[in-house]
């Protein structure tokens, strides 16, 4: 074996296990980051000039709301860069797959079902091509049957001689 295309699996094998590393420190500063999130909320909110909910009017309280929820967009667009899903959408992506693999289970069952009635009733698949069989036989039969007469009047218009 060429000695170049084991040294080049080898240096492929350690690059993605430096990969997988950096991979994994990244995701281990994202999962510290988070709790840390929660710990500048008040920060963030009082570096932006707006009071705090428990000692607010009501416009105060919704520019709180207004903040808190734009705080929220942004970490929300943060985590789509990284490729994550909200816990609560995933769980409805699961929800939403065991249901459609629920639908295709009972309509595969409809369709064994419906199968064995045309099986019953003789009009299955092994029916059809036996009918089908049947017919192109008769048709070949019908097409010989017609080359033979047409062959046969060609014969008798032919003057022999």
């Amino acid at each position: 074996m060429d000695y170049r295309l084991l040294e080049f699996w080898g240096r492929l094998f350690l690059q993605a296990a430096r990969n997988q590393k950096y991979l994994e420190d990244l995701l281990a500063w994202q999962e510290k980051s988070i709790p840390l999130l929660a710990q500048y909320c008040p920060w963030f909110f009082s570096s932006a000039s707006a009071p705090e909910p428990e000692a607010a009017d009501s416009d105060s309280s919704k520019q709180w709301e207004d903040m808190t929820g734009n705080l929220q967009a942004a970490y929300h667009d943060y985590l789509q860069l990284w490729g994550l899903v909200p816990q609560q959408q995933y769980a409805d992506l699961v929800k939403e797959c065991d249901a459609l693999k629920d639908k295709v289970a009972a309509q595969e069952e409809t369709i064994q079902v419906l199968r064995q009635l045309l099986e019953e009733k003789g009009l299955g698949l092994a029916a059809t091509a036996l009918e089908f069989q049947k017919l192109v036989e008769k048709q070949g039969e019908q097409f010989q049957k017609f080359l033979k007469g047409l062959g046969e009047a060609v014969r008798i218009e032919k003057p022999e001689g």
